[in-house]
């Protein structure tokens, strides 16, 4: 018995609806490329035959399926196993079960405009370590581009078993008329990225916007990218806002909250290890030249534009595998991204989606802080 073979059938078959059947050629194809070698056909014949008495599989003219019995199987199995396995089908299968518990959670932020959606596949060069990313923008591209639409659980899970595991919708709705989320991109630059003093950087500039808006009479949301940034959210009653590109108000607004930010923290009580950096100027609006921010933090406005998208709260970051989760405001600066890991947020996604409960904000006390 090969058990690392039978891993391989298990894992491979648990990423597909229970009760859809596979046909051999496909099994053997993918097992042979991830374990590295040719598999005989008789070999792989004999493991889904123990397979299929032991009840973790099912067989039929037309292939086989993986049983409820099969799928909790490798569940059980992969803490143990999973550096030697497919890393695509590990995330397809922590996705697919990620997402059946939050799908309440994310869809609000899904439904009433396009969504683009990031497919992973095994790579061919190394299927064990590393994956190989699809950014799909459109449902179906003739006879003319369909945008994605997601609006309901089924129709969620229907592309999350087509491979989908990250949720990117638009800023704004099908008619692109204005923009529905004010969203504050925070990134690092690559050198201060790099230092320990970076994640908290992003997360002390998060704190002083975030208290910066709820001064100024807006309701602001937070949450972490899913990799090593932190977003702040707003809506905004567009009708107050006196301009008639609303995009560029926005971009606009961004552009003075920073500039605003950059005052507050000159004069705020610094986090220990921050002081020289803030003395040195550690915010910037400015998107270009990345060497010239590498030591500052990027409050990114970029997004806010027609076809401005941005990860919905309760994705899973097709990089880490670590979910963008709304953050208890009272604990950001104390927020470790290993608190975004799926098995975690999925018990938890109740309690943290008030967390991300926005309400419209009269932006006339923002207008004129920012001089606008």
């Amino acid at each position: 018995m090969n058990a690392t073979l039978r891993d391989r059938v298990l894992l491979l078959l648990s990423i597909k609806e229970i009760g859809k059947r596979i046909d051999l050629n496909h099994i053997l194809e993918k097992v042979s490329r991830d374990e590295g070698r040719k598999i005989g056909e008789s070999e792989l014949i004999n493991e889904l035959n123990l397979l299929n008495k032991e009840g973790l599989i099912t067989s039929g003219k037309e292939g086989y399926a993986i049983t409820n019995e099969g799928l909790e199987r490798i569940k059980e199995r992969l803490p143990s196993i999973e550096k030697s396995l497919n890393l695509s089908y590990r995330m397809m299968l922590v996705a697919r079960e990620y997402y059946s518990w939050v799908a309440d959670q994310i869809i609000p932020f899904l439904k009433d405009r396009p969504v683009s959606v990031v497919k992973i596949f095994s790579n061919d060069q190394d299927p064990i370590n590393q994956i190989k990313p699809l950014f799909v923008r459109y449902a179906r591209y003739k006879p003319k581009p369909t945008f994605i639409s997601i609006d309901s659980k089924e129709a969620l899970m229907r592309y999350v078993y087509d491979h989908a595991i990250d949720y990117i919708p638009y800023i704004h709705g099908f008619d692109m008329k204005e923009p529905d989320w004010l969203v504050l991109d925070l990134d690092a630059g690559e050198e201060l990225k790099s230092r320990e003093e970076g994640f908290l950087a992003i997360k002390f500039v998060a704190k002083e916007i975030f208290n910066f808006l709820e001064e100024n009479k807006v309701v602001p949301a937070v949450k972490f990218s899913g990799s090593r940034g932190i977003q702040v959210w707003a809506t905004l009653e567009n009708s107050k806002i006196p301009k008639a590109d609303l995009f560029a108000a926005y971009r606009s607004i961004i552009q003075s909250i920073q500039r605003n930010i950059e005052d507050r923290i000159s004069t705020a009580q610094v986090p220990t290890g921050l002081r020289e950096l803030v003395e040195q100027g550690l915010t910037t609006s400015s998107v270009a030249k990345k060497e010239e921010r590498s030591m500052k933090v990027l409050i990114d406005w970029s997004s806010m534009k027609p076809y401005g998208d941005v990860r919905a709260p309760f994705s899973m970051h097709y990089k880490t595998g670590l979910i963008s989760c709304p953050i208890d405001p009272s604990r950001l600066m104390s927020f470790n991204p290993d608190e975004a890991k799926p098995e975690l947020i999925s018990k938890d996604a109740e309690r943290l989606f008030k967390y991300f409960e926005l309400s419209k904000s009269d932006p006339s006390h923002l207008l004129r802080a920012c001089g606008l």
